[in-house]
């Protein structure tokens, strides 16, 4: 998995700009942040010059930053998607509390690779069945993969039944399977415990499914969307047995581009957006993600 973090968030923090070149050509690359930024940032007031070069992108007054040395990275563009597939995504990766849409509300992800633990108590053909599924599922992520390991002390991830011991207390009188995720003050998931009630689902195939429901929730904080068809996984219907179609499967591969900003609440996911589309339809500029090396 990339080992990157996202520092460039177009009005808020440093951008890169590449603008369209030949092969022959070197980058023209500039490194800009909003006005109010620099400001706060610099005390060295700025010429009749540098307002030369202002770039102004919805009301925000973008300046060009001078012999800016950025730490190792790497910049990743923008990757574009229209407003119905980003509508529905939204709908999915901001799970609101209670159902109340905020702004405010923060998207979830796994900075590290997801190493899973199971308890003796699960069914052994569940495990195999269910590594299979969520090795499937991950193939095509580029920063995401699983490993089974064998020690829970190795683990970030468990998967267990509530006739056995008990992994997380904070859910050990929950009458239903869920699962509890830590996450740190980058909107990271860093752990997770998920636990089966065992006599709610009473064959192997019944328990199966719901591990494969609650790990495709588990890999953002996800939500079902009941207004899409219920052929689709993230629809939350029974009928396609958990299945994932193409749909679902753009949805998590998405989720894990580092063509998008990482860890935002809504209301900056909406507006980096918003501008990014607007430079590439108004200026034919792409705007590019830069993730510095952890």
């Amino acid at each position: 998995m990339t080992k990157s973090l996202l520092i460039a968030i177009i009005s808020l923090t440093l951008v890169q700009l590449v603008q369209a070149q030949t092969p022959h050509q070197p980058k023209n690359v500039q490194y800009r942040m909003s006005l109010k930024q620099f400001k706060a940032k610099y005390k060295t007031p700025l010429t009749a010059k540098d307002t030369l070069n202002f770039v102004y992108v919805n009301n925000d007054t973008m300046v060009i930053v001078k012999d800016y040395v950025r730490k190792p990275g790497a910049s990743v563009p923008y990757q574009y998607k229209d407003s119905t597939f980003l509508d529905v995504y939204k709908t999915i990766a901001f799970n609101h509390y209670k159902d109340s849409v905020s702004k405010k509300t923060t998207m979830k992800y796994w900075k590290e690779d997801i190493a899973i633990f199971f308890s003796n108590s699960v069914d052994k053909k569940v495990k195999k069945e269910f590594m299979a599924f969520a090795e499937k599922t991950l193939q095509n992520v580029d920063s995401l993969s699983i490993k089974e390991v064998k020690h829970v002390e190795d683990s970030n991830y468990i998967v267990y039944y509530n006739d056995g011991f008990e992994y997380e207390s904070r859910i050990s009188n929950y009458k239903k399977s869920d699962y509890y995720m830590h996450w740190n003050n980058k909107n990271q998931i860093y752990r997770l415990s998920l636990r089966l009630i065992k006599e709610d689902f009473f064959t192997p195939k019944l328990r199966l499914r719901e591990l494969k429901k609650y790990f495709i929730k588990s890999l953002g904080y996800f939500e079902f969307n009941q207004s899409i068809d219920n052929k689709h996984f993230f629809s939350g219907s029974h009928d396609n047995d958990y299945q994932l179609s193409d749909f679902d499967t753009e949805i998590i591969k998405y989720h894990y581009s580092y063509g998008i900003c990482k860890g935002t609440n809504l209301e900056t996911f909406e507006d980096n957006h918003k501008k990014a589309k607007e430079l590439l339809k108004n200026r034919q500029i792409l705007l590019s993600f830069f993730h510095e090396f952890e």
